[in-house]
């Protein structure tokens, strides 16, 4: 099967090349984080559950993290496609190769998207190397915003920043403009050199909002914003499933304020 994120590519460069083309003034949105945990393991590997908590709160974009696309450990099923199929989103996939198949970070969205890109960080001394994923979402009013999903580098901090530094140098390669979102598993607590690393060009849109990992105190999980100074939040939700993952889910209205 072909994937949809080909097609999408595609047939909406040029719709994308127009709204990116407009400086954004305002942008809301509602994003949610899902780390799945291993493929989605807690729910047997299944879509749907994953899928009805999704259409229970009505995101405009979730980035998900520890996606198995068609490996020996979920049996070959793609549970991202089924996912988007399930929601009516549109899917990209960020991935390296894992068991046959694939391992990596998504982004499903409600609006057409272009540009998708994603790299691959190979930090010396980590264990596996890490996808980083991003998109450029065609909105309603004409505006566009970059989405990024990510799974940082767990080794140490220091494999953790030089994680972060290699997402910053890419992502911001040729555009320093486009209000950006940078949404998943940092493996760093708030108060840890390497969030305070993130910080420096990032905005922690949901700092002081709480633990994300369930059974300790540790936050790992964030919604950050670039440019900084320009975002905010009015709703900012940590969800417990602990039939799900061992991440809390996070769901979040975040606003982009050109002013």
């Amino acid at each position: 099967m072909k994937r949809i994120t080909m097609i999408l590519a595609v047939s909406l460069l040029a719709a994308g090349m127009t709204a990116a083309s407009s400086a954004a003034q305002e942008i809301s949105l509602r994003v949610m984080s899902m780390n799945i945990r291993m493929g989605g393991e807690y729910a047997d590997y299944q879509s749907t559950p994953y899928a009805d908590l999704i259409k229970e709160y009505d995101p405009d974009i979730v980035c998900c993290q520890e996606v198995d696309c068609k490996s020996l450990r979920n049996g070959g099923f793609d549970w991202l496609n089924h996912v988007a199929i399930e929601t009516g989103m549109f899917p990209f996939y960020a991935s390296r190769p894992y068991n046959i198949g694939e391992f990596g970070v998504a982004v499903l969205s409600r609006y057409p998207f272009y540009g998708a890109e994603k790299i691959i960080s190979d930090i010396e001394g980590e264990n596996e190397v890490r996808p980083t994923g991003w998109v450029y979402i065609c909105l309603p009013d004409g505006n566009t915003v970059r989405v990024a999903s990510t799974h940082l580098a767990l080794q140490t901090p220091t494999n953790t920043t030089l994680n972060i530094a290699d997402i910053n140098s890419k992502i911001f390669a040729e555009d320093k403009t486009t209000p950006t979102l940078l949404i998943g598993d940092f493996n760093a607590d708030e108060n840890s050199s390497p969030a305070d690393y993130a910080r420096i060009t990032w905005q922690d849109i949901g700092y002081g909002t709480g633990k994300t990992m369930i059974g300790n105190s540790k936050r790992l999980d964030y919604v950050m914003g670039y440019p900084k100074g320009k975002w905010s939040r009015t709703t900012y939700e940590i969800i417990a499933r602990e039939d799900l993952s061992d991440h809390c889910f996070i769901v979040a209205d975040v606003v982009y304020s050109a002013d």
